[in-house]
């Protein structure tokens, strides 16, 4: 993705600076000495560092970056909120020594990435879940994704995790109450890991089944839910909610 970025920002970098070229060509051709000096200086600053970003230097660049994102199925938001971030944090900055603007702004946006993708607490799923058994809590973990990414399996294997290396008594909620034999999927994995499975067949309202299964869960001494749901894109809010 970064590389599709870099270069998407060189080409978006390139046009925003054509129409400065195309000034200091007419300028030249005029035979002002001022303006051809003007162009090359630019041309020079854009080279060697020194450039002041403004928001007509970011707009299309930005522009650009949004547009490849949206593309790789980032949710619209996210990818104006990225945006917005990278030209909070370098308009009117100064490139450094030897960088050009497009690459300035590459790594603000590389920074950011990794500012937004870095998990803001422990991911340790097995930590976790025993620490809300130990305070009385039943943890849950809902598998999100699109079509066919693999979110049963996974659900799966973290559920032979969790009761192999745990020690935790773990539930099996069926939510996906629109995929055919998405439940039977479960049923049998279910039976090889001799797992326990919540369902309540196809066409419920899978936010309902995965509260009754959490209260079920809470009745019966099961340490850990894990919900599987039917396959969605992260930027359909409302199926997502």
């Amino acid at each position: 993705l970064m590389a599709q970025l870099s270069t998407q920002a060189a080409d978006a970098g390139d046009a925003a600076e054509a129409p400065q070229e195309a000034e200091a060509e007419a300028e030249d051709k005029t035979g002002r000495v001022g303006g051809l000096f003007k162009s090359l200086t630019r041309s020079f600053k854009n080279v060697t560092g020194g450039a002041v970003l403004t928001e007509q230097d970011l707009e299309p660049i930005l522009a650009s970056f949004k547009t490849n994102l949206m593309a790789k199925n980032v949710a619209a938001d996210v990818a104006t909120k990225l945006a917005d971030s990278v030209r909070t944090s370098v308009v009117g900055k100064t490139t450094d020594r030897f960088t050009t603007m497009t690459s300035t702004v590459k790594k603000v946006l590389q920074e950011s990435m990794e500012t937004i993708l870095t998990p803001k607490k422990s991911i340790d799923v097995l930590r976790a879940a025993l620490a809300a058994k130990n305070a009385g809590r039943v943890y849950s973990i809902c598998f999100l994704g699109v079509n066919g990414v693999g979110k049963s399996t996974n659900l799966a294997k973290v559920a032979y995790y969790l009761k192999n290396k745990g020690g935790l008594n773990v539930l099996i909620c069926a939510c996906d109450t629109f995929r055919a034999g998405a439940v039977e999927q479960l049923k049998t994995h279910s039976r090889c890991l001799d797992i326990p499975l919540f369902e309540r067949g196809y066409g419920k309202d899978p936010a309902d089944i995965a509260k009754n299964a959490c209260q079920f869960a809470r009745q019966n001494g099961h340490d850990v839910v894990l919900i599987d749901t039917a396959g969605r894109m992260q930027d359909n809010e409302p199926l997502m909610r």
